[in-house]
């Protein structure tokens, strides 16, 4: 399996592991400080509070990724991929730095069977 793999799928889901594995494990930080509670409104008003340098890369991140997930869809309804809504859902529960590179990851992998099916490259 991973022989057919291109450089870019391997980069894409490296990002997806790291992008995940580090928001998990600071998200769990943030509980073990706050006595093993997590506090939706806590965690969200936090960059917007600290300091102007926080609200900076808060609104870098909400635009980066509004563009995103904007893409993820354009995308993935273009080239027809399965379960494109799954994307978004990852995006909510587990993490934008996760969900982005795993559909980059999935698209590689779809253009590359599309590209088999029909004979080209």
């Amino acid at each position: 399996m991973f022989n057919n793999l291109n450089f870019k799928q391997y980069f894409y889901l490296l990002l997806a592991i790291v992008g995940g594995g580090f928001t998990f494990y600071m998200v769990m930080l943030g509980t073990i400080a706050n006595e093993g509670n997590f506090v939706v409104m806590d965690f969200i008003t936090s960059t917007w509070t600290a300091n102007y340098y926080a609200k900076s890369l808060t609104m870098d991140f909400w635009t980066g990724a509004i563009a995103g997930t904007f893409f993820i869809l354009v995308e993935g309804l273009r080239l027809k991929m399965k379960r494109v809504w799954l994307y978004l859902i990852l995006t909510v529960f587990v993490a934008y730095a996760f969900s982005l590179p795993m559909f980059l990851f999935m698209r590689e992998h779809y253009i590359k069977s599309l590209k088999k099916k029909h004979n080209i490259e």
